[in-house]
């Protein structure tokens, strides 16, 4: 449809209510923008007119318009001075200041088109001509026109005005003239109404397939954060899983390598569990993996600290600038908060659910494999069960070993 009856009284049924705001902020940041450029213009314009006309050269023979000069000179200083405010005004981000901007642009555009309709007045009374009108209806609807009632009323009266001027100072005109001048003035009004309310309705539908694009890409953003958490997330614990224990690790092996600071990493495993499962079931099972995984988890503090299910009963901690001490002090806090759980178990010696961790310590370098270091906490790991459980343990790095490699599999000496 050409004409938007909708559109005409600003009414867009495709733009959502709880958008108009943003739109009408968008919009009047536009037009602000538009009216500034054509100020400059009205601004130095007065400058150069009002003297001309104050001098006698743009002098009007006409019984009707003796006054011209006088009514032309106040309103292009009443233009020059709104002009002025509206350039040199600085802005400000205070919703006084907002609305006062737009009161000044409302009148400002109001003032405007009288001042276009006493210059088109003057040059039909001199020459006959209405070119003017049909350039300045054309340039006010497609840069400044928003559809609404006042709007449209504005436009409606300024027509009339145009009418009127033809009427009243037409009897001289040639009759050829004079309906060429009703014809294309009435033509040039419609179109550039059409033209406006076209622009307007595309700036709607513009606007609105952008938010819902941004919508959508905002919804498609949460849904991969989502599907990213489940990707990383254990189904069970709802701690990380192995797959993000092994990225974070090699993302803090790289970012400590740089830095020179200490990473720390501990592996847990809860004690005699199978026994647990066998006596108690493996939905026991699975609720005790839960309590011990909020343990653990509330154990680590702070932000950059990653607690992770390694698999089966098996956890892992990776602490990044953790020096050795941090990181025992961490896994007897562990032991100390699954201890306190107080899960019988009656197939452990000491009757309640309890927890082994293996501790390592080192500054990544080149020279070794986060591998390695994983390798030296399992076996510190492996050395606190075969010295009771229910315990922790720490285990240095041995160069050499590390040297020669490591598959994960060895068992360095008990510390």
């Amino acid at each position: 449809m050409l004409f938007n009856l909708d559109v005409l009284f600003g009414r867009s049924s495709i733009m959502p209510p709880e958008w108009w705001a943003d739109f009408l902020a968008e919009w009047n940041h536009l037009i602000y923008w538009r009216v500034r450029a054509v100020a400059w213009l009205t601004f130095l314009y007065p400058l150069i007119a009002v003297p001309l006309m104050n001098s006698g050269r743009l002098k009007i023979d006409h019984p009707r318009f003796e006054q011209a000069p006088l009514f032309l000179t106040a309103l292009l200083l009443c233009i020059a001075v709104l002009s002025a405010y509206i350039l040199f005004l600085p802005r400000h981000s205070q919703p006084n200041f907002a609305r006062s901007i737009r009161r000044a642009i409302n009148f400002y555009l109001v003032t405007i088109v009288f001042l276009l309709t006493g210059i088109f007045m003057a040059i039909w009374i001199a020459t006959g001509l209405n070119a003017p009108y049909l350039i300045y209806i054309f340039v006010y609807a497609v840069l400044f026109y928003r559809p609404s009632r006042r709007s449209f009323l504005l436009y409606v009266v300024n027509f009339c005005g145009y009418i009127a001027i033809i009427s009243m100072f037409g009897q001289d005109i040639p009759t050829s003239h004079l309906a060429t001048a009703y014809i294309s003035g009435i033509l040039a009004t419609i179109l550039a109404l059409i033209v406006a309310n076209s622009l307007f309705d595309a700036k709607v539908k513009n606007f609105v397939n952008r938010r819902q694009i941004e919508q959508q890409a905002e919804a498609l953003q949460i849904a991969n954060a989502r599907l990213s958490l489940l990707a990383n997330l254990d189904g069970l614990t709802q701690i990380a899983n192995r797959r993000q224990f092994d990225t974070y690790l090699a993302q803090q092996w790289q970012q400590l390598n740089r830095s020179g600071t200490y990473l720390s990493l501990l592996i847990c495993d809860v004690d005699h569990f199978k026994l647990f499962n066998d006596t108690y079931g493996h939905q026991a099972g699975d609720e005790c993996l839960k309590q011990v995984a909020i343990a653990i988890n509330q154990a680590v503090e702070r932000d950059g600290d990653l607690a992770a299910r390694y698999g089966g009963e098996e956890f892992g901690v990776i602490l990044p600038n953790t020096p050795k001490e941090g990181a025992i002090a961490i896994a007897a806090k562990i032991c100390t908060q699954v201890r306190e759980l107080n899960i019988p178990h009656t197939g452990s010696s000491h009757g309640q659910v309890t927890i082994s961790i293996g501790v390592a310590s080192i500054i990544p370098s080149s020279r070794f494999e986060p591998t390695q270091l994983v390798a030296t906490a399992d076996d510190a790991l492996y050395c606190a069960k075969h010295h009771g459980r229910n315990r922790h343990l720490y285990h240095e790095l041995d160069p050499e070993l590390l040297n020669q490699g490591s598959n994960g599999k060895s068992r360095l000496p008990v510390v």
